[in-house]
């Protein structure tokens, strides 16, 4: 049963990401591609997180650009404005401890008039957006990939 649940989640993830963006459908239609994504892109980085961090810190040593500080990778969640939101991968570093403690990374995106701006925070836990979310003191984000939903 495992494994069919695995399938299913990994093929609907393929075939979010094969069919990119498409035209409009109705609003039910589209909250579940997103909820597939979310769900399908967050079950890939937690499965495979440790060989994407050794494929970054592969790509970063090539360039001499290695990180000292022990390294993870975390599911991101970016919440933008006028529907730019994403969900991905993000490698935080810092010192061990304060790394291992960290479940995700949330974005925020806000525009004001011209300008724009980011906040990266990694957080201590991946499921519960409300009051219990902790910042990571001393951990930084040094990488990150995003799809859009």
């Amino acid at each position: 049963m495992r494994n069919l649940t695995v399938l299913v989640v990994v093929w609907a993830f393929v075939l979010g990401m094969a069919m990119g963006p498409q035209p409009a459908r109705a609003q039910v239609g589209d909250t579940l591609i997103d909820l597939i994504k979310v769900f399908g892109i967050g079950w890939v980085v937690t499965q495979f997180s440790d060989e994407i961090d050794n494929a970054i810190n592969d790509l970063l040593r090539q360039r001499e650009a290695e990180i000292a500080d022990a390294t993870k990778v975390v599911p991101i969640l970016r919440v933008g404005e006028a529907g730019r939101n994403a969900v991905g991968a993000a490698q935080v570093m810092g010192p061990r401890e304060q790394v291992r403690s960290v479940q995700a990374v949330g974005e925020l995106e806000l525009s004001v008039g011209e300008l724009r701006g980011r906040a990266l925070l990694p957080v201590t836990t991946r499921s519960n957006l409300t009051s219990s979310i902790r910042g990571v003191s001393g951990v930084g984000v040094s990488s990150n990939i995003k799809f859009p939903i």
